[in-house]
């Protein structure tokens, strides 16, 4: 049955944004390279992979976990539809863990939640079907600073993503996996991600990784 809905949810999913796919993600040229380059260096069975968009691209997993040698799975630009595209070659690899961070830049596309939560229940219920074994960790998104954003597809979007961690703290209580919330570690008033954290607003600077490493490494090292 799980299996079954799964396929339908992103059959849906696709059917629904298609065009999307093909325009925002595909033909992107940091896409491209990306996939390119995690063509010519495959994933090992039974790693610990990271999952997301740019702010995962830019966490040096290895650097901060080199016990654990993660994988980073992260493209600048990426959303739900895009994951969920390339999600065969990371079950094909058994994970032994797995850290999603997506729906930032389906935010900015305008998307609404229930579209997003749409294609994170797909990735989250192919994993448990494709990969029965992988520990998935759903990571809540971060807080932005618009009084610094450089994004303005990002403005008045904080109401969005509070209400879209909300969500996904459900779905993981639903489905009986871990929701890791860092979300607080990051603001410097309501709603607003901490300056001191930050290079343009919305992404991270050293200071800024070295808190998210930090509040994930129980997950990661254990």
């Amino acid at each position: 049955m799980r299996t079954l809905l799964s396929t339908l949810l992103l059959l849906f999913t696709m059917i629904l944004s298609a065009q999307e796919i093909e325009e925002n993600i595909l033909e992107n040229k940091t896409y491209i390279e990306r996939m390119a380059y995690f063509k010519a260096n495959p994933l090992k069975k039974g790693q610990i992979i990271f999952l997301g968009n740019s702010l995962t691209q830019g966490g040096k997993w290895d650097a901060y976990f080199p016990n654990q040698k993660p994988a980073n799975r992260g493209i600048a630009g990426d959303n739900t539809l895009g994951m969920l595209y390339r999600l065969n070659e990371i079950i094909n690899a058994q994970p032994a863990k797995l850290f999603l961070l997506a729906g930032i830049n389906d935010i900015s596309l305008n998307r609404t939640n229930e579209k997003i939560m749409t294609g994170i229940r797909s990735i989250i219920y192919q994993l448990k079907s494709g990969s029965p074994g992988t520990k998935i960790y759903v990571q809540s998104l971060l807080p932005i600073n618009n009084d610094r954003n450089i994004y303005k597809r990002m403005l008045n979007k904080e109401k969005q993503i509070d209400e879209l961690n909300k969500e996904l703290q459900k779905l993981c209580a639903q489905e009986g996996i871990t929701f890791i919330n860092i979300h607080p570690a990051f603001l410097g008033g309501e709603r607003l991600l901490d300056a001191k954290y930050t290079t343009d607003g919305l992404h991270l600077n050293n200071n800024g990784y070295t808190v998210w490493a930090d509040q994930i490494r129980k997950y990661v090292e254990e």
